[in-house]
């Protein structure tokens, strides 16, 4: 769980961050996490609700996981890491130079 708090999230998190706080907030409604805003006493979903919340669930999860990883790095990128010593971007600086070629 994230500590931003879900009204945050939705209007400043990026994509990923928006769709974290909604799967959050279904699992909350659908556990009985969650206090009922009239009696204080722990909201339960009815079965109706629980499935409906159930499908949106499947579908924020779906959504996060078609979004790539930030931290991933892609294999071009690695090899060009590898190639330059460094990070991928040196070789993006070096204009695509290979070894023996003279311009």
């Amino acid at each position: 769980m994230s500590d931003v708090p879900f009204a945050d999230a939705i209007a400043d998190g990026t994509k990923r961050q928006q769709l974290e706080a909604i799967r959050d907030r279904l699992a909350m409604e659908m556990s009985g996490d969650i206090e009922c805003c009239e009696c204080g006493k722990m909201r339960r979903s009815s079965g109706s609700e629980t499935a409906a919340l159930a499908l949106r669930l499947v579908k924020v999860l779906e959504s996060l996981e078609s979004i790539p990883d930030a931290t991933a790095v892609s294999r071009v990128d690695e090899l060009m890491a590898r190639r330059t010593g460094g990070a991928p971007s040196a070789a993006r600086r070096q204009g695509g130079r290979r070894r023996g070629r003279t311009t």
